[in-house]
């Protein structure tokens, strides 16, 4: 199924596997509804965060040949028994890289400064506050695939490059970073800017968890998006 932009640009989502997890069903009813009117290929669905670890955890251990990876997570923020941040920050920290580098869309129906910065913080690709639209979801997904982010390793963070736009800044821009910084993981499948051994001459700021409040609401506009 092809869509087309205003942009006169064709997609096709029908090879896209998503897996959705909220423990509402009526809610994942309607994200399904919307994710085949877009023309998805494969919706897989979790009641929680703890379902959506065992159907990852098994797509991990598959060949790609076999038809079981995810390529795109849906999860809502408030689960239980584990909620969208925990199932966050397992991904993240997942041991492979077919887990802890797929794009984590957070959805929440309380969108609010502390909640982004929450998902934010912990290496979410996109928001999504509810209730959905075609529309809304539509442009979640093709963020991810117009804009991919290159991940950033730093000791309290790992997760896709926070920075969503370049910003008047004065002084030197100590962001900069040496090729040495930058490695390839995955036979070129990721791009990881590692910042672990940077120099305290040329730290890279705003990777520890602090957020400047512009970023914040670059994120918060997009949820409302």
């Amino acid at each position: 199924m092809s869509k087309q932009t205003s942009t006169g640009k064709y997609y096709r989502f029908d090879g896209l596997s998503v897996l959705l997890a909220d423990d509402n069903r009526f809610v994942r009813s309607i994200m399904v509804t919307i994710l085949k009117a877009l023309g998805i290929g494969k919706v897989l669905q979790a009641d929680n965060g703890e379902e959506a670890m065992a159907i990852l955890d098994v797509a991990a251990q598959m060949d790609s040949s076999a038809g079981r990876d995810v390529d795109i997570i849906f999860a809502d923020h408030l689960m239980e028994p584990m909620d969208g941040i925990g199932l966050l920050k397992w991904v993240r920290e997942h041991e492979s890289d077919k887990v802890r580098f797929l794009p984590v869309v957070m959805m929440s129906g309380e969108a609010d400064e502390a909640a982004v910065r929450l998902a934010r913080d912990n290496g979410v690709t996109e928001y999504l506050a509810k209730p959905m639209s075609v529309i809304n979801v539509a442009s979640r997904l093709l963020a991810i695939i117009d804009k991919p982010r290159a991940f950033v390793r730093a000791p309290n963070y790992f997760g896709p490059d926070r920075r969503r736009q370049t910003l008047p800044h004065e002084g030197a821009d100590r962001r900069l970073m040496s090729p040495e910084d930058v490695r390839v993981v995955d036979e070129g499948a990721h791009m990881v800017i590692d910042s672990q051994a940077v120099s305290g001459e040329n730290p890279v700021e705003n990777v520890d968890g602090s957020a400047e409040l512009s970023e914040v609401a670059d994120a918060r506009r997009a949820a409302s998006a």
